[in-house]
């Protein structure tokens, strides 16, 4: 290695840590010793047929379920064997490869109407673009109907929509984090961000590494910030409470006044250390040194601690997250991190009503409006020089999120392969279908390598796991899973190598899945929205009869025939890339004018940005997808300031971009306003 790609190495060192799902109250899971995975006391044997149905279709292992400890010794014990089976001369976890990464998560917001009457979503301004319906998820950009708000140059942005033109309003500068999504109820914001730990400073380790040894892992402890704003008089936003917990966000979900944010913590709290050189005696000792600081951990190295401050009485309450009694793992391990799921209150200051968790790494997060759950995808050794990654498994625990002030562990189980995104799960009447890949999505087989193939899995609730009732394999031999849509009984999903298969799925019977149809196009479409109960949207990119990838285009689906899919229609945006492809909060879907509206950028062959806006178009059955206009927001030709969301209210179209808000026309997208951000 020379010594630029060592000293890139070294700035790389990142601990890993024990991963937990930790389960609080009305978690029902039996306790855990220090060894194997018990038996649940007083659990019957499952008979054959409950057998064969827990068993997943990789290695017919029995669903996994979760035990609880029953003190923090026993805890520790666990953490500390688990870790120390990782442990490396440059920290945890180092010497594993992911094979699958979180996905980031978003939100598009909406608009205003008359000042008198409250502002009705959907009805008089667009709502959130989200998987289920009354189950809200965080983004850059929410409204009320009356005010946009939005978190741009780290500040939280307010704009008066009410008027002719919208009207930027102070917004708020919100200190020690880094804001990244907003959550809304009523007139309660939820600010959701990170801020980076404290430097642990030096770690006095004697020998090879006394010279050059760095700060602990806690140098790059990663925390969440949630700040509650009383948002009634938006142009005065009051802060009500700050909550600052050890970990990064995963996602958040918002059923109510209830919200639920998931998290992954580390063993940030481990004096780990990096090796002074590239040699093998460098590098032993460093091995050593960390081996000893995990032996030495005690139970709180991973449990995450929790400040709470009440702006409104001035109070602070520091308590940990969760307890060792309320961590539960998997009888099959899952990873080394912790996964943490805090129940809380916006009815009045921010209240922590539950902590939940699960010994397990998280990737995605998928909410039904009685349901969270939470999917880990396997860790694999790295992969051999061009050969094929191992097929994994994911990991899926499934919470009841019914009681608002609580959440109750339901059971556990695994598919095999992995998720691609959030819409690779859903639940239809208490059954979970998931549609997953047996190659995870970094990998890149070489040209006709590929032997990978996607499946439909049917999981249902059976005495504490998630068992298989039906599945339908053989999807997109060679390929992988590039966009997915579950929707009431039907289950669409499009592969992609060289050409787009649309696979439309019949799930009426979760015994007894079945592909009914399927429709092979060049290109793909990387999301997927139904605009009526016969009519899909797609957008992804057009491709050659070689796979290569062309921009952006618009897909119009027939699917009244699930046995015969059709394209009816379809376009070209002239664009390279729709932020609307990776991120379904920047898709806005107007039903009332059958108007959408889609973030664009596009560069010239010197690389530099020729449009950065949003592209508006009519999509109906009968005409087609006809373009109505373009919005560009002022600034200079080649500055970096693309559209990121739109949102409707009234007749007109609001874009937001990171420098301000413009109001346009919704009939022809010609411009009516313009105010940039403070």
């Amino acid at each position: 290695m020379t010594r630029r790609g060592w000293n890139v190495m070294r700035r790389m060192v990142v601990a890993g840590g024990l991963s937990a799902l930790v389960l609080g109250g009305g978690w029902a899971v039996a306790a855990a010793g220090t060894g194997g995975p018990p038996p649940s006391p007083g659990a019957a044997p499952p008979t054959a047929t409950e057998a064969a149905l827990s068993a997943d279709a990789v290695g017919r292992k029995p669903a996994p379920r979760l035990v609880r400890f029953r003190s923090c010794r026993a805890f520790a014990a666990h953490a500390r064997a688990r870790t120390m089976a990782s442990v490396g001369a440059y920290g945890v976890g180092t010497d594993l490869m992911r094979t699958a990464a979180p996905v980031a998560e978003g939100d598009v917001a909406a608009g205003a109407a008359p000042a008198l009457a409250a502002p009705r979503e959907g009805v008089d301004f667009s709502g959130t673009n989200v998987q289920e319906a009354g189950v809200d998820e965080p983004d850059a950009v929410k409204t009320d109907g009356r005010t946009i708000f939005s978190v741009a140059g780290g500040r939280l942005q307010a704009v008066d929509i009410t008027g002719a033109a919208p009207r930027a309003l102070p917004g708020l500068d919100i200190t020690g984090m880094q804001p990244s999504g907003l959550l809304l109820a009523g007139d309660r914001l939820l600010v959701l961000g990170t801020a980076a730990g404290p430097v642990t400073g030096p770690v006095p380790i004697e020998g090879d590494l006394a010279r050059t040894t760095i700060a602990g892992p806690g140098a790059w402890n990663p925390s969440t910030v949630i700040v509650q704003l009383d948002v009634s008089d938006p142009a005065a936003p009051r802060v009500l409470a700050r909550m600052k917990v050890d970990g990064s966000l995963v996602s958040a979900r918002r059923t109510g006044t209830t919200v639920r944010v998931v998290l992954t913590t580390s063993t940030a709290r481990i004096p780990l250390v990096a090796p002074a050189g590239p040699g093998r005696a460098e590098l032993r000792a460093a091995t050593r040194a960390n081996r000893r600081a995990v032996a030495r951990a005690g139970a709180a190295a991973w449990l995450p601690r929790l400040t709470l401050h009440d702006a409104t009485t001035g109070t602070t309450r520091r308590r940990p997250a969760v307890t060792c009694t309320s961590v539960a793992r998997p009888t099959e391990f899952a990873g080394t991190g912790m996964i943490d799921v805090l129940t809380l209150g916006l009815d009045g200051p921010l209240s922590l009503l539950d902590s939940d968790a699960v010994m397990s790494d998280g990737d995605l997060v998928y909410a039904s409006p009685a349901a969270l759950y939470v999917a880990t995808s396997r860790w694999s050794e790295p992969v051999a020089t061009n050969g094929p990654p191992p097929r994994g498994r994911t990991l899926i625990h499934k919470l009841d999120t019914s009681d608002p002030s609580r959440t109750t562990y339901r059971g556990s189980g695994a598919v095999r392969g992995y998720l691609l995104n959030q819409f690779s799960m859903s639940e239809h009447e208490g059954n979970l279908r998931t549609a997953s890949t047996e190659e995870p999505a970094w990998w890149s087989p070489p040209e006709g390598a590929g032997s990978s193939e996607s499946v439909v899995t049917v999981l249902g609730e059976r005495e504490g796991r998630l068992v298989r009732l039906g599945q339908v394999d053989g999807l997109g031999r060679g390929e992988r899973i590039y966009a997915v849509r579950f929707i009431g009984t039907r289950a669409y999903v499009v592969t992609f190598r060289q050409t787009d298969p649309l696979y439309a799925l019949d799930l009426s019977d979760p015994a007894r899945p079945a592909l009914r149809g399927e429709l092979k196009i060049p290109g793909f479409s990387s999301y997927l929205h139904p605009i009526d109960e016969t009519t899909l949207i797609g957008v992804g990119q057009a491709a050659d009869a070689q796979g290569r990838t062309q921009g952006t285009q618009v897909s119009l689906f027939d699917v009244s025939d699930i046995s015969s899919p059709r394209r009816i229609a379809q376009r070209a945006l002239d664009g390279d890339w729709s932020e609307a492809e990776s991120d379904h909060h920047a898709f806005t879907w107007w039903a009332p004018t059958r108007t959408l509206v889609l973030p664009v950028q596009s560069y010239g062959r010197d690389g530099r940005p020729a449009f950065l806006g949003a592209v508006g178009l009519t999509v109906a059955r009968d005409t087609g997808i006809t373009p109505i206009g373009r919005v560009r927001h002022p600034g200079p030709a080649d500055a970096w300031s693309p559209v990121r969301r739109s949102l409707v209210a009234g007749d007109a179209l609001y874009t937001v971009s990171d420098t301000g808000v413009m109001a346009s026309s919704l009939a022809t997208l010609e411009p009516r306003g313009w105010t940039g951000f403070p």
